[in-house]
């Protein structure tokens, strides 16, 4: 994350594990903080249905009449305070941008995380222990110091450069996590008069396109270990939920398949966000390699929408399954935070059917592009990007330079792991 000032930030995600007594402590605080968010999402909607405008922090917290839900330290009812104030506030920028089903946070939780602000929430004791703050009631909870390090450096990061740590529950795989924020190297400032084009897709999730002086430099990153992944999950989970719905809801047996649906969740979950991770750092090397301040992506947004169509069938259900798990969102976002750059979404249609070279549209079949016209082969992913790179700097699809080449290259979003030769016995 940038801030306005400049400082730029990450977070890192630790698991923790904790004593029997402070686990206990750590999911009543979680609840609690939960319960409060909610009770302050009703009053803050009939206070302004009187009054016309929203309450204050005090007026809000001084409402909440169950003592239970007061017992935490001040700062971590301060920071639920203002995330209801920061989800307030992006409903009503929806609401004046014209997304439509906007509401008002109104819904029940049952979690919230346990915010703790630097220098009271939380602190290094003497003894190198740290001591995250329930408030006076509860005592703390006291940790080993996590080791952070800084993701783009490779060096540890002091808890001098920490912000306000979040203690999060993962609740597929069941373990307690610190969230620390810390400040990091500032990407560098790239120029924005070079273009980089994205063409995403399922299958291969970034397809990135530069033209340089002497070609038109294309990288397509493959990304099949995320459909294995989700292909493995989406099995597991349908085996087990059809097991569970011959148990009774909430005997031992219909909770031992609910333990095993949300490890599988789980580990998906984990294996997901370091695939999205890798693809958006690749992207990100390759946009800091050319020095392009400017990435334009195909505008695929609400595409998993309307799919089910009883009139006309756009999307079979294995599709629509696809479109509905594509993490194009996250992956988005990482680029956008690697980079310090914007990205700008631009409509790509007719993109992977246009010929580069002549302009004609054909209907390619597979991952291979040829024109019927001019004989232009190329991958379909690369003639997308391309088109699309094309439609960014001139405003409309165009016909490549025919003195240049077209080079593309190939990578894998993460490293392809192989099991270990057994060795012959003698």
């Amino acid at each position: 994350m940038k801030r306005a000032d400049g400082i730029t930030y990450r977070t890192a995600v630790v698991p923790v594990r904790m004593r029997s007594k402070d686990y206990r402590k750590a999911h009543e605080t979680a609840y609690r903080a939960g319960l409060l968010f909610t009770n302050l999402a009703g009053f803050r909607q009939e206070f302004y249905d009187r009054e016309g405008r929203d309450p204050s922090r005090a007026e809000a917290l001084g409402q909440v009449e169950d003592p239970e839900l007061l017992r935490m330290h001040a700062h971590s009812k301060q920071a639920v305070y203002e995330a209801l104030t920061e989800a307030v506030s992006a409903a009503l920028r929806n609401i004046g941008e014209g997304v439509e089903g906007v509401r008002m946070p109104h819904r029940a939780k049952n979690y919230r995380p346990v915010a703790f602000t630097r220098g009271y929430g939380w602190r290094i004791t003497p003894d190198g222990k740290l001591a995250l703050s329930l408030g006076r009631r509860d005592g703390r909870i006291l940790l080993p110091v996590p080791e952070v390090t800084d993701a783009r450096t490779g060096n540890t990061v002091p808890a001098d450069d920490w912000g306000e740590i979040e203690l999060c529950w993962d609740r597929d795989n069941r373990t307690w996590s610190l969230h620390i924020p810390y400040t990091t190297h500032q990407p560098p400032v790239l120029g924005l008069q070079n273009v980089m084009a994205v063409d995403e897709g399922i299958i291969n999730p970034m397809t990135c396109a530069v033209e340089t002086a002497e070609a038109y430099a294309v990288t397509v990153i493959n990304g099949r270990s995320a459909r294995a992944v989700k292909h493995r999950r989406n099995t597991a989970v349908a085996a087990l939920r059809r097991k569970q719905s011959k148990c009774l809801k909430g005997s031992r047996q219909w909770r031992r398949y609910d333990k095993a649906v949300k490890r599988a969740q789980g580990k998906a979950k984990t294996s997901l966000r370091n695939h999205n991770h890798q693809v958006s750092r690749k992207v990100a090397d390759l946009a800091q390699e050319h020095d392009t301040g400017t990435i334009t992506v195909g505008d695929v947004r609400g595409i998993e929408k309307n799919t089910r169509n009883t009139k006309v069938r756009r999307s079979g259900r294995h599709q629509r399954r696809r479109l509905s798990q594509w993490d194009r969102g996250d992956q988005e976002r990482h680029v956008a935070q690697k980079t310090g750059v914007g990205l700008v979404h631009i409509d790509e249609s007719y993109s992977t059917k246009t010929c580069p070279a002549c302009l004609t549209r054909n209907r390619p079949s597979g991952r291979n592009y040829r024109c019927r016209t001019c004989g232009f082969t190329c991958h379909r992913d690369a003639v997308g990007a391309i088109n699309i790179l094309m439609r960014a700097k001139h405003g409309e699809y165009r016909a490549i330079d025919p003195d240049k080449t077209i080079r593309v290259t190939y990578l894998r979003a993460t490293p392809l792991h192989r099991a270990p030769a057994r060795s012959r016995s003698t």
